[in-house]
């Protein structure tokens, strides 16, 4: 596992901050996380531009995370997982309503 504390951010009011202190601050459990993975990338993808959007597979669900610049997992709601969680990538962006990941049959949906 990573540490969210190590990639450092600035707040619109100017304080330097960390991804880890933005988690804490939106999806500070495992309740808030639950189920909110796509919502909570898209705000934290929204709020930091280096990171980019991943979807994939965590612990056999469906799950989405994001990506720093530098390679690291950045998984805003990762607290619902119980257990150490193994990402398997399926792609880089939110899939439209009409595409399909044949190697995985996966579909995932954007609003």
């Amino acid at each position: 596992m990573y540490s969210h504390d190590k990639y450092l951010w600035q707040s619109e009011a100017g304080q330097c901050n960390t991804y880890g202190n933005w988690i804490e601050a939106n999806y500070p459990d495992k309740e808030s996380c639950l189920n909110h993975c796509a919502e909570a990338v898209r705000a934290m993808v929204g709020y930091f531009s280096c990171l980019t959007v991943q979807v994939g597979i965590a612990n056999g669900v469906y799950h989405c995370w994001c990506k720093s610049d530098d390679g690291h997992i950045i998984d805003p709601t990762a607290k619902q997982f119980d257990k150490e969680i193994k990402y398997t990538l399926i792609a880089d962006r939110f899939l439209e309503k009409h595409e399909f990941e044949p190697s995985t049959g996966a579909m995932f949906l954007d609003e």
